[in-house]
């Protein structure tokens, strides 16, 4: 019972501290517009127009967070998981998604999300993501630049670990091979020079 409380409070920690990390850009960048605000050789309006695109950028890694981790994402529906991941990755503009309306089951939305948030990782310099589904799986194809998920997240989604092997950088594919396991399936990952894939099913 207390490992199980040990987990659950890293968990906590780990996901919040990644979720910290990946907005300090966006809210950053908003404070920096209003710094700018009446600065010489500055206009308001390029200051606002930093603070209207750094906050929408914000608010779309907020909403995109709150399904993959929130409690939200256990009852919202596979559509608005897509629309989510749709507009941050195309304001973001170095990903293409090609999620299209699939017969996915509801209670496995948010295995798909991680799987394509997860995807997005191994593209460093970008590309393009593919949720597909077939014979009863699901799979998200990762194509780009050298396209590959860091060992530390390939070890976390192979192996049971410990949490002292945890860290924000690998939570997320822990909490992923969690949710998995909860969902009744398996899930593998396939990678090769210039693509990679997650399977689900």
């Amino acid at each position: 019972m207390e490992e199980d409380a040990t987990l659950e409070l890293t968990l906590i920690e780990l996901i919040s501290s990644r979720i910290c990390h990946d907005l300090v850009g966006p809210v950053g960048a908003v404070n920096a517009g209003a710094e700018l605000m009446g600065e010489d050789g500055v206009s308001d309006d390029e200051a606002l127009a930093l603070m209207r695109k750094s906050g929408l950028e914000a608010a779309r890694r907020l909403q995109l967070f709150r399904l993959a981790f929130g409690r939200a994402g256990s009852s919202a529906d596979t559509a608005a998981m897509r629309e989510a991941a749709k507009q941050t990755y195309a304001a973001e503009g170095k990903v293409t998604l090609d999620w299209p309306d699939l017969p996915i089951d509801p209670s496995h939305g948010r295995i798909v999300l991680n799987m394509v948030m997860l995807a997005r990782e191994a593209l460093p310099f970008g590309g393009t993501l593919s949720v597909m589904r077939d014979s009863g799986k699901v799979t998200v194809l990762g194509e780009g630049k050298r396209a590959a998920l860091r060992p530390e997240i390939m070890n976390v989604l192979e192996k049971e670990v410990s949490t002292d092997a945890l860290d924000p950088r690998n939570v997320q594919a822990f909490f992923l091979r969690k949710l998995a396991k909860l969902g009744g399936g398996v899930l593998s990952v396939l990678q090769q020079d210039g693509n990679i894939a997650l399977i689900y099913g």
